[in-house]
C-alpha cells in the first residue's frame, strides 16, 4: 500500500534537504534597553535657567569697539595718567574729569538719543554736577571732603551715562560704570580683531590714525617698563622727561589702563545704554490694608512714645541723671541718624507696596506716613540740635561737622517725602535725593570746612583762654592737623600757638613737590601767607611747657 507523505513528515525527514524557499534562517538579536534606575524618573535633568538682565536687557553693542572706541580709550587713559594728582587735591581731577566727560559726550553723537527732551536735560546735568564735584580739590586742600567729592562725582557720572529714575534704576545705574569697566576689555579686543581681518579694506587714514595709537601705547608701557626695570634707563627717560621716576612709571601704568577702561565703560554704555523700564514699572503685587496698618501704626505709636518721653530732653542742654553731656550726645546723636535711615526704607516701601487704588486706602497712607514723617522730623532736629551743643561745648571737629550737615540733609529728604505724599507718585524723589546730598556737598565746599573749624575753635579759645580748666582741655594738635585751608584763621593765634599751629603746614609745603596738575588755590594761598611769618620752630615745646604749667594747676 502506497502512502502519500504529508507536510509534517517531509519536514521531520533527517536525511532529506528542505526546499530553497524554505531554507532556516538564523534568529537575529536585538539588544535590550537598559533599564532606566528609579532616580532618573525622580529628578529629571534641570532647564537651562532663562537668560538674565544682562543678556535681556543690557546685551552692549552688536559691534566691537574699532579705532575710534580705541583711540578714545587712549585719550582718557593718556589723561588720568598724565594730569590726576592721585594722593592730593588738585586742579587735574577736573582737568582728566572734563576730559573723560567731553570724549564720552563726542560718542553719544552716535548714540541713541532719549527722545525726552527733559531726559537730556537732566543727563547734562549730571554731568555737569559731577565736575563740579571734581572742582571742589582746585580751591579746596581738604582731602577727606575731596575724595567724598570724588565718590559722588562718579555717581552722578555713572547717572548721565546711564540714566535711571526709580530706586532700583538708579542702583543699576551706579554700578553700570564698574560693569562696563570690565566689559569693555573683551568689546575692545573684538573690535581689534574685526580690524585686523578687514585691515586690508582699510583707507590710508585709518591705519595711519592707528598706527599711532599703537606707537603711543607700544611706547608708553615697553618704556615704562623698561624704566622700571633698569635703574640707568630711568636716568635717561627722567631727563628728557622731569619728573620720572620708579613710582611714577608705575603709578602712570596703573593710571592709563584704569583711565582708559573707565573711558571705554561709560563709551560702551553710551552705545548701548541698558533697558531699565523692567525696573521703572511700579509693583505688581500690593499688601493687604490690615498688612499696612499694624506695623506703621505700631511703628507710629512707637515713635509718639519716645517722643513724649524724651521731650525733656530731645532739646535739652542737660544730660539725664548718670550720662555726662558728651557721651549723651555723641551716642543719641548715632542712634539718632539710624532710627531716621530705617525710617526712610520703611517709608519707601510703603510707598511701594501699599494699596492705593481707592479714596480710602489712599487717605489712610497719607494719615500713617504723614504721622511718621512728622514724628521724624522732630527727631531729626533733636538730633542735629544734640551735635550743635556738643561741638559748642567740646569744640568742632571735621567729623562733627559733616555728620551734621548730613543730618541737615536728612530733614530736607523727610520735606521731600512730605512733597511726594501730596500725589503719592514721584518719579522724580530717587535722583532728587543724590542731587541734593551733591548739592550739600557743593555748599559744604563753600563753606571751606576746616577754615570754618578752625574759627570755631579759635574763638573758643578767645573766651576761654584765662580759664586754666579751659587750657587743660585746648587742643591745639587738633588744629595741627589742619589743612592749608585754615591759614587763615590759624595766623591769628598768639605765639607759641599760632607757629606750633603752622609747622605742620609748612613742612607739608615744603617737602611735597609741587606740578602743574597739582596745582591747588589754598596751597598757594597758604604759600604766600607763611612766607609773611616768623615760624618759631620751638613753638610746639613752648606750648608743652605752658599746658604742664596749667594742668600742675
Amino acid at each position: 500500500m502506497t502512502t502519500t507523505d504529508t507536510p509534517q513528515e517531509v519536514a521531520s525527514t533527517p536525511d532529506q534537504a528542505p526546499a530553497p524557499d524554505q531554507a532556516a534562517t538564523p534568529p537575529t538579536w536585538e539588544p535590550e534597553s537598559p533599564a532606566k534606575p528609579p532616580s532618573a524618573s525622580l529628578f529629571p535633568p534641570i532647564p537651562p535657567p532663562p537668560p538674565g538682565f544682562i543678556a535681556t536687557r543690557w546685551a552692549g553693542p552688536s559691534y566691537g569697539g574699532g579705532p575710534a572706541a580705541w583711540l578714545a580709550a587712549l585719550v582718557g587713559g593718556l589723561a588720568t595718567a598724565i594730569a590726576l594728582p592721585l594722593t592730593r587735591p588738585g586742579i587735574g581731577w577736573f582737568l582728566v574729569g572734563l576730559v573723560i566727560v567731553g570724549t564720552v559726550a563726542h560718542a553719544a553723537r552716535y548714540a541713541p538719543i532719549p527722545d525726552d527732551r527733559t531726559e537730556r536735560l537732566v543727563r547734562a546735568g549730571w554731568a555737569v554736577l559731577a565736575l563740579a564735584l571734581l572742582s571742589v580739590g582746585t580751591f579746596l586742600n581738604a582731602y577727606w571732603l575731596h575724595y567724598i567729592c570724588a565718590l559722588g562725582a562718579l555717581g552722578c557720572f555713572a547717572l548721565a551715562v546711564a540714566g535711571g529714575q526709580s530706586v532700583r534704576a538708579v542702583i543699576f545705574a551706579a554700578a553700570t560704570p564698574v560693569l562696563a569697566f570690565f566689559r569693555s576689555i573683551p568689546w575692545l579686543s573684538k573690535g581689534f580683531g574685526a580690524w585686523n581681518r578687514a585691515r586690508d579694506k582699510q583707507t590710508t587714514t585709518s591705519r595711519t590714525g592707528l598706527a599711532i595709537v599703537a606707537t603711543v601705547v607700544l611706547l608708553v608701557v615697553f618704556g615704562g617698563l623698561f624704566a622700571w626695570a633698569d635703574a640707568a634707563f630711568a636716568e635717561i627717560v627722567s631727563n628728557a622727561i622731569p619728573d620720572l621716576n620708579f613710582v611714577s612709571i608705575r603709578n602712570g601704568l596703573l593710571k592709563l589702563i584704569i583711565g582708559g577702561l573707565l573711558t571705554a565703560g561709560a563709551i560702551f554704555v553710551v552705545l548701548a545704554p541698558p533697558d531699565l523700564s523692567g525696573l521703572e514699572r511700579p509693583a505688581s503685587r500690593r499688601i493687604g490694608t490690615i498688612e499696612l496698618v499694624l506695623p506703621l501704626g505700631a511703628l507710629v505709636l512707637l515713635f509718639a512714645g519716645f517722643v513724649a518721653v524724651q521731650m525733656s530732653y530731645l532739646f535739652s542742654k542737660a544730660a539725664p541723671k548718670g550720662h555726662t553731656f558728651s557721651t549723651y550726645a555723641v551716642q543719641g546723636f548715632g542712634q539718632l541718624v539710624v532710627v531716621t535711615l530705617l525710617t526712610l526704607v520703611v517709608i519707601g516701601c510703603a510707598a511701594r507696596w501699599a494699596p492705593k487704588e481707592t479714596p480710602r486706602e489712599r487717605l489712610i497712607l497719607r494719615a500713617l506716613l504723614g504721622a511718621l514723617v512728622a514724628l521724624s522730623l522732630v527727631i531729626v532736629a533733636s538730633a542735629g540740635y544734640r551735635m550743635w551743643l556738643y561741638m559748642n561745648a567740646l569744640g568742632w571737629t571735621r567729623e562733627r561737622l559733616f555728620f551734621g550737615a548730613v543730618e541737615i540733609f536728612l530733614g530736607f529728604v523727610f520735606l521731600l517725602v512730605i512733597v511726594a505724599g501730596v500725589r503719592l507718585r514721584a518719579a522724580w524723589f530717587p535722583r532728587a535725593i543724590i542731587a541734593s546730598f551733591a548739592l550739600m556737598l557743593l555748599g559744604l565746599a563753600s563753606v571751606n570746612p576746616e577754615r570754618y573749624i578752625a574759627e570755631q575753635n579759635i574763638n573758643r579759645f578767645e573766651d576761654n583762654r584765662n580759664n586754666p580748666a579751659y587750657l587743660k582741655t585746648f587742643d591745639l594738635g587738633y588744629l595741627q592737623f589742619l589743612t592749608s585751608d585754615a591759614i587763615g584763621e590759624l595766623v591769628k593765634l598768639p605765639e607759641p600757638y599760632k607757629s606750633c599751629a603752622l609747622l605742620r603746614i609748612q613742612d607739608d609745603l615744603e617737602n611735597t613737590s609741587e606740578q602743574w596738575y597739582s596745582w591747588n588755590l589754598s596751597r598757594q594761598n597758604a604759600a604766600a601767607e607763611i612766607k609773611k611769618h616768623q615760624i618759631d620752630q620751638d613753638a610746639c615745646s613752648k606750648w608743652n611747657e605752658l599746658r604742664a604749667r596749667n594742668a600742675s594747676r
